[in-house]
């Protein structure tokens, strides 16, 4: 499995690869366009980006890699409450989940797992 995490927090990015390494080949990007390479460049099984991108948002991103990379699971990671426009999001097919951050190492297990299977 390949899993793809797209965040400008540093930080946030050496957690989820300390996380996940020994379950999954995992590619970091610290931006959307650096994010956008690697799916051009690799085969991604499951996508997780921040919403709160500088350049443009996590929604925004996965509305171009839903059109452009269909068979990955995409995930949106936010600090935001619940919102209407995730869940119009949801029903649109530009993602299959949402998680508040902080994450939950555990509640991102289960979402791959039941994502996945």
């Amino acid at each position: 499995m390949s899993i793809l995490y797209i965040d400008h927090e540093v930080n946030n990015l050496n957690s989820f690869k300390a996380s996940f390494r020994r379950d999954a080949t995992i590619y970091l990007a610290e931006s959307t366009d650096k994010g956008l390479k690697v799916l051009e460049e690799k085969q991604i099984d499951v996508i997780f980006v921040d919403q709160q991108m500088p350049d443009m948002t996590g929604l925004e991103f996965l509305k171009i890699a839903s059109k452009q990379y269909p068979e990955s699971i995409r995930v949106l990671l936010t600090g935001q409450a619940y919102s209407a426009e995730f869940k119009q999001a949801e029903v649109k097919g530009y993602l299959h989940n949402f998680v508040t951050k902080p994450w939950d190492e555990q509640d991102l297990r289960r979402l791959i797992i039941t994502n996945l299977m």
